[in-house]
């Protein structure tokens, strides 16, 4: 005779061995509307563990005859989820942090970036105008005219102690905003050429396609129109002969911040005397430095060229580039890897001509590739997908 299970009045030990098996954010969800006592044994691990730290980036994609939304693309179990996120099919979002994507708007007053919180009723905050002098812009494609944009911390939970830095202009120079303030503050314009930055031991630190490294104390605010305000710290100088497509700063599971620079192919690279105007051939591939720094002085010691990431699996595109454990995703994860969206677009006539296709995994060891989440046909002309962490809130 079979005993029924009360699946609902389950104890609390089983069930939070049950939450701790689920890895895609969105499970975590659904895990917390069975019932009641579901729900305050994911919110008891929510609220009691570091749960956030383990979970896996989901894919934001193009959802298939549907405009105005998109979906969510969970590599763990190759699944597209079905329910529809309000955002704008055919934008590029020029970020994601923190639970929160970023969209921008060119109007005459100056670029205006929205913050979006799709998980959360699409609770949006427009920040000031960013000024940039028509030397700076892109007419063409005005959505590139910011390149990234990042956040210090969640604005739901912090909503009065958060940063905004964006890179911004054909230059790629940096702005950034404290929550509240009414003006962007303007780092140096000589000092540009910017493709990431990370929030690192209190300072932004910032990384170019030339190999330049700098860094700023965001505290060092001045609320003004003035583009010549900010001098950052130089860690490392541009090098002519250094240069690469992009370059991304990771802080690694052990507290080190980690440099990838990547490279990307063009079908006419072995023609130098052609005029190179073809959309890109994808990724050619990535190399992985670990950043010795003496924080007292502000200097760069050295760099170690990684060839092994140890239990760090890297997440790289229009994100905050973030790292995730080998060891608690084996399941799920290639060890040694970088999982990165396309993120290039500046040198093809048309910025998505077929799309968002150069997504892609990267063994840092053997230096291959493989596929994380398959081409659709209806990703064509679509802008680039995007890496984010669902945030999980608590009413």
């Amino acid at each position: 005779m079979e005993v029924a299970v009360d699946w609902g009045n389950l104890e609390a030990l089983p069930l939070s061995l049950i939450f701790d098996k689920l890895v895609e954010r969105i499970d975590h969800i659904y895990f917390s509307v069975v019932c009641k006592n579901w729900y305050s044994i994911a919110k008891f691990n929510y609220q009691n563990r570091q749960v956030k730290n383990n979970v896996l980036p989901m894919l934001m994609i193009p959802k298939r005859k549907a405009r105005k939304t998109r979906c969510l693309y969970g590599i763990s179990t190759n699944t597209t989820y079905r329910f529809q996120l309000p955002l704008p099919h055919n934008k590029r979002l020029c970020g994601s942090s923190h639970g929160w994507v970023v969209k921008m708007d060119d109007i005459k007053q100056g670029t205006i970036l929205t913050l979006l919180n799709p998980f959360k009723n699409l609770v949006s905050i427009t920040l000031p105008p960013l000024y940039m002098p028509d030397g700076y812009k892109r007419v063409r494609y005005y959505e590139c005219n910011v390149h990234k944009v990042f956040l210090s911390s969640n604005p739901t939970t912090r909503p009065h102690d958060y940063v905004v830095v964006a890179i911004y202009g054909m230059l790629e120079c940096l702005a950034f905003i404290k929550a509240g303030q009414e003006f962007w503050t303007y780092v140096n314009v000589d000092y540009n050429g910017f493709t990431d930055i990370s929030f690192y031991k209190g300072l932004v630190y910032a990384v170019g396609r030339w190999n330049n490294i700098v860094s700023f104390d965001f505290s060092n605010s001045k609320n003004s129109f003035d583009h010549e305000k900010v001098i950052p710290n130089v860690l490392q100088t541009r090098g002519d002969n250094y240069y690469a497509h992009r370059g991304y700063l990771v802080e690694s599971l052990e507290g080190d911040l980690l440099l990838v620079r990547k490279w990307i192919g063009f079908p006419d690279d072995d023609n130098e005397d052609e005029e190179r105007n073809l959309p890109s051939s994808g990724t050619k591939g990535f190399e992985v430095y670990k950043l010795e720094l003496d924080l007292q002085s502000g200097k760069l010691i050295q760099k170690i060229r990684l060839d092994s990431l140890g239990d760090n699996v890297l997440f790289l595109g229009d994100n905050d580039s973030v790292s995730m454990s080998a060891s608690y995703f084996a399941n799920y994860l290639q060890k040694d890897s970088i999982y990165y969206t396309d993120d290039f677009y500046e040198e093809a006539p048309d910025p998505y001509p077929k799309g968002p296709f150069d997504m892609k995994i990267f063994n840092v060891k053997d230096e291959s590739f493989s596929e994380h989440c398959p081409f659709k046909s209806w990703f064509k002309r679509m802008p680039p997908s995007i890496w984010v962490i669902p945030p999980f809130q608590w009413d």
